[in-house]
């Protein structure tokens, strides 16, 4: 888990380290449009919404038409842990999410070690060449006034949304035969976020630290760089904010 030393993962990957899990499913697919409608039905729980009310993808409590096999997103860590506890699973941890992402050879992404822009859903895939982003005015150059926004006006939902189908790039599916481990939306995992927590974290089923103030996100999503889509990759969001390229999949013990 993680990336050495001298590679070219960001520090809060680091160190790399062996580390031991329990027997635990993890779905195959990140959740739809169309589950997360019957939670939503079922419990009466908030829509997912856009901060831009024209961006959103949901009216009166539905998705709109086609994008019902699309990964949901606009949804918060507080949605997507009251999801999966509806449908009696649990987000996964970190370390779960990576080792289902990499398997046990340490690859960078789901599919292998070579980056190829063309096999999953990222800033890259839709400018077609690797897109990296050094600093926030290399995001604001791209998708706000740029290329990236271009493509989301003319391809985009909504003018604005670019997630596909949760079983798009079949060829490309994770050692353990999941989906949509590297881009299209990123995924809320269980754990709390901190930088540093790899320093000191348990070597068997690691479940993050005991408090904090940010959540952890993983897999890069269609707004994300090249860099964003190794599986060892870490990102964070506050538990109530509910971005464009976030979702999530569930988890469960396998005892």
């Amino acid at each position: 888990m993680g990336t050495p030393e001298g590679s070219e993962g960001f520090p809060d990957e680091r160190p790399e380290r062996r580390v031991f899990l329990s027997g635990y499913l993890l779905d195959r697919f990140e959740v739809t449009n169309h589950a997360y409608a019957a939670f939503v039905q079922a419990t009466g729980h908030r829509s997912p919404v856009n901060a831009s009310p024209a961006a959103t993808l949901w009216m009166n409590d539905r998705p709109i038409p086609d994008i019902e096999h699309h990964p949901v997103v606009n949804v918060s860590w507080e949605d997507a842990d009251a999801y999966c506890r509806w449908a009696g699973k649990r987000l996964p941890t970190e370390a779960e999410w990576e080792k289902a992402a990499r398997g046990t050879d340490g690859r960078r992404y789901p599919w292998g070690n070579d980056w190829d822009f063309s096999i999953a859903n990222s800033a890259s895939y839709w400018a077609q060449r690797t897109i990296e982003f050094k600093s926030g005015a290399d995001w604001d150059a791209f998708w706000v006034s740029g290329e990236g926004a271009r493509l989301a006006k003319e391809k985009g939902i909504r003018g604005e949304i670019l997630t596909t189908p949760v079983d798009s790039f079949p060829h490309t599916v994770s050692p353990y035969g999941l989906f949509g481990m590297a881009g299209n939306a990123s995924e809320w995992v269980q754990d709390w976020y901190d930088p540093n927590y790899y320093k000191n974290a348990p070597l068997t089923d690691p479940t993050g630290p005991v408090r904090g103030a940010i959540k952890a996100m993983r897999g890069g999503s269609w707004l994300k760089p090249a860099a964003s889509l190794r599986a060892s990759d870490r990102d964070w969001g506050t538990m109530d904010s509910r971005p464009s390229g976030t979702g999530f999949r569930c988890a469960k013990d396998a005892y």
